[in-house]
Formats: C-alpha cells, structure tokens, sequence
C-alpha cells in the first residue's frame, strides 16, 4: 500500500482537529476550497480511528460522493463496507452510508448496529436537524462528528453551530482559495459575466432558490445557449469544461448544441451508471469529451480534477452553490495557468469572486470582504480589487483611463439580445456598486425599496427594505 502523504496545509488541519478533539470539542467542522483535498484529510482521520479501533461511519448525501469515498478508501487499504439500496450488509467497523438509505434503516435498529464512535460528515452544510442527515446524526448522539465543507453556510444564511441550532461546536478552517493558489495547489480564475443583469423578471422562488421549471424556461434559450458555445469557442476552444444546467433536459439541449457546433459533449445526470461516469471523466481527461452538462450532480463535491473551464448556466441565490461550482474549474493541472470561468447565469455579479475572502462563522453567515472587482478595459477580464494588474493580459489598471461607453455600445449588450460577456474586473464591480447606490438614494419610502430588492432578485425584499430604508435616512442626517 502506498503511503497516504499529507499537503503541509492538510496536516495542519488534521493536527487541529485532533487537538480540538483532544480538548472537549465533540463536533469540529473543517473548512478546505474546494480541491483543498477534503476527501484525504478525512480519509487520513478515519485510518487513525480504525487504527485504535474505532467504528467509523462516513456519510454522503448521493450515490457518487459514496462511490468517491469508497474508492479514495480503498487507495489507502482502508477495509470497509457501503450502505446503500444496492450494497450488500457488512459487518466492517467502517462503513460508508448514503444518508437517505441509514436514515430509513435506523428506525429499524434494534441491535445497535448502526451506532458508531465517529461519524463524519461529508458536504456538512447540508446537516441539519430536520434532515434525513439529523436523523442520523441523532441516533448516534453519543458518538464524536467531524464535518468536512467548502462552504459551511446554509442557504438562508443560518449558522451551523449548536448555538444556532446545528450539531457542530468548533471551526477549523484550512488556508483560502487565494492562498492555495499562492502555493500552487489552485488555478487563478479568470471570469467573464454578462454586461448586463441576467433577465429573472417573474421566475419564482421556493425554498430560498430559483423554481428549476421557471428557471429553465428562462435560461435554456437559442440565444443563451448558442452564445454559451460561441462564447467557450472564443475563450477556451477544446478545453475540458463542465457546464452547470438548471435541468436534465436543459442538460441535454446544451449538449445538443455543443455537438451541432462540432464539440464532443454528454449528459452526466443522477441516473448515469457509475462505469459511464467514471468514462466520462476519463474522456475529458484524454480531450475525447469537451463539454460535460451537469444537473446538481458536480456542483458538490465530486472529484473531476481534469476540468479546465465552468460554464455557469444556472443562477442561483445560494452563495454556497455559486462557490462550489466555480470550484470544480480550479484544481491546479500541469500546464494549466488558469481557471475559464464563463458566467452566462451572473452568480458572480451576485455572489462576488471565488478568490474574495469570506469570514466564515458557525453563528451564520458573515458579509464577505466586499473588495470591488476591476474589468480590464483592454480584454474585459474580471480581476480582484487588490489587483494593480489584469489577471488575464497583464495590463496596469493605473495606468490606463476608463473609456466612455457610447449610447450605442449600452445598447449592444443586454443578455437577452446578445449574450455577451465580459471579463469581471474589479473596476466594473465598482460602477456596479455606485449604480446600486444611486437606485437605492432615490428611493422615497420602504415601499420603493421593496420594488428594488424585489427586481433585484433578492431572498427577503422587505426585511432588506427596511434596514437598507434605515440606513440611507441616517446617512442623510
């Protein structure tokens, strides 16, 4: 068996979690980017648990996360069993367990067979006490938990700790997206946004996200979808790339156009065989596929290290989603010098840069560092507000004015008749952010706001209204 060796960085985080452990915490969370290497930090504690024989249960929320722990275990001779509808029952001390499947088959346990000394938690934020997660997580109340996650927030914002109702009670958090990519371990992104908001005007909203039905309807256009391939042909022609549907059949409609356009590209759903998943991966290491379209299959966790560019055809009002699926194009490869980042859905217009810093908090969600995005007027790139440069062609900000846009240009660039994008740099986020400004100042009354925070798309309008009301009345005093 070869040796499981460490990253400097992930043997710090393991160190962390066993002092944490060591001196009372029962549920740490550990944060890593995603292509941090969550999967071997937890791999490394679950072969020192087994070790002193422990029983362990690592838990999953889809068939292919099982799959990829189950393999990544097997690497390391870690002997384990799998509990899933297909699995057959084992008696191993380490056991890999959809949490639909244990969920159901808990309320059947009897002899305590499915009770365990330490249950980790993979894609923690997920977690929760309602969820067929809690459930799990509440039989085996007298065990230690790890949770492993990229972005450790749920979507309405709450906190994951136990005083805002979650199951975790300490934050271990690994190094940035910016500092892996300082050490080389990730790709720098390069985003391209549309110029212009994308078009959500009536697209209803459940459970704190977009209805997928509506949502489809409005993203899978000609225009949208036609100018999605022109728009991968003018920035990463034949790199592996995976784009980021609303639907299967929005899946398959992009796929439809990538192979009209001369591209080899597949559907990988829910429903594809593990075999032809794994296939499918391979292709696009080998450059066999181009373009893989991807319904909620890739957007978590799954491990596809060969991917060059994400396509984002999705817009969601989940900051952790947006980050998981810019993630996927990030994982550092030889020769690759950056991330394609090709936002037709504006998640990052919305959400900020994968690379801004976030302050994570297990009493909720934090307010990201809001450092404004520059665009380089030279190749449209979005580049950080700390940059003195564009990321993408190297052109000093400082040094070069800002071009006037012509009523004509402003004309030309709406989603809706174009589907242009643009490089996001930290220059347009500012103009972006002044033009907000501007819309909020001229409001009159809480009502007006509401209509801004309701076009703008946002989750509460109204509570948003009356501090944002607030604050723009004591600004004027």
């Amino acid at each position: 068996m070869a040796e499981l060796i460490l990253r400097p960085y992930q043997f710090d985080a393991t160190e962390r979690l066993r002092r944490a452990f060591a001196a009372g915490a029962r549920s740490p969370l550990l944060v890593l980017p995603t292509g941090g290497g969550k999967t071997i930090c937890f791999t490394w504690m679950t072969m020192r648990a087994a070790e002193r024989g422990r029983r362990v249960l690592l838990l999953a929320h889809r068939r292919e996360l099982v799959s990829q722990i189950s393999r990544a275990l097997r690497e390391w001779s870690v002997d384990h069993g799998i509990i899933s509808p297909s699995a057959p029952a084992t008696k191993h001390d380490v056991q890999v367990a959809m949490a639909q499947t244990l969920s159901r088959r808990i309320r059947m346990d009897k002899t305590g067979r499915f009770k365990f000394d330490l249950v980790i938690i993979d894609e923690a934020h997920h977690a929760t006490r309602c969820s067929t997660w809690g459930a799990v997580l509440k039989h085996n109340a007298d065990a230690k938990f790890l949770g492993v996650s990229a972005t450790p927030v749920r979507l309405d914002g709450q906190g994951l700790g136990v005083e805002s109702g979650g199951f975790f009670d300490e934050l271990i958090c690994g190094p940035s997206v910016s500092e892996l990519i300082g050490m080389g371990y990730l790709a720098k992104p390069v985003v391209y946004v549309p110029d212009r908001s994308v078009d959500l005007d009536g697209v209803k909203k459940r459970g704190g996200d977009y209805v997928q039905s509506q949502l489809a309807s409005r993203m899978d256009q000609n225009v949208l979808t036609g100018d999605a391939v022109e728009h991968y042909r003018q920035y990463c022609d034949g790199l592996p790339a995976i784009a980021f549907t609303v639907t299967v059949a929005h899946s398959e409609h992009v796929v439809q156009e990538f192979r009209a356009a001369g591209y080899q590209a597949a559907v990988l759903s829910g429903s594809t065989p593990d075999k032809e998943r794994d296939a499918m991966i391979r292709d696009l290491g080998r450059g066999q596929l181009h373009v893989l379209a991807s319904c909620n299959v890739v957007s978590e966790g799954t491990d596809i290290p060969t991917v060059a560019a994400a396509i984002l055809l999705r817009p969601t009002e989940s900051y952790s989603l947006a980050l998981q699926q810019m993630g996927r194009a990030l994982r550092a490869l030889p020769g690759k010098d950056r991330a394609i980042i090709l936002d037709h859905a504006g998640n990052c217009l919305k959400h900020g840069l994968p690379t801004d810093d976030v302050n994570w908090s297990l009493a909720g969600m934090q307010k990201k560092s809001t450092g404004k995005s520059t665009r380089c007027f030279k190749c449209q790139t979005l580049s950080p507000a700390s940059s003195t440069q564009c990321v993408n062609c190297g052109m000093p900000f400082k040094s070069e004015p800002k071009p006037a846009r012509t009523n004509s240009e402003q004309e030309a660039l709406p989603l809706k008749s174009t589907g242009r994008l643009v490089e996001l740099t930290p220059e347009m986020r500012r103009a972006l952010a002044r033009e907000r400004f501007e819309e909020e100042r001229q409001a009159r009354s809480v009502e007006d706001l509401v209509r801004i925070g309701t076009s703008r798309g946002y989750q509460y309008p109204e509570g948003w209204a009356r501090h944002r009301y607030s604050e723009l009345r004591g600004s004027s005093q």
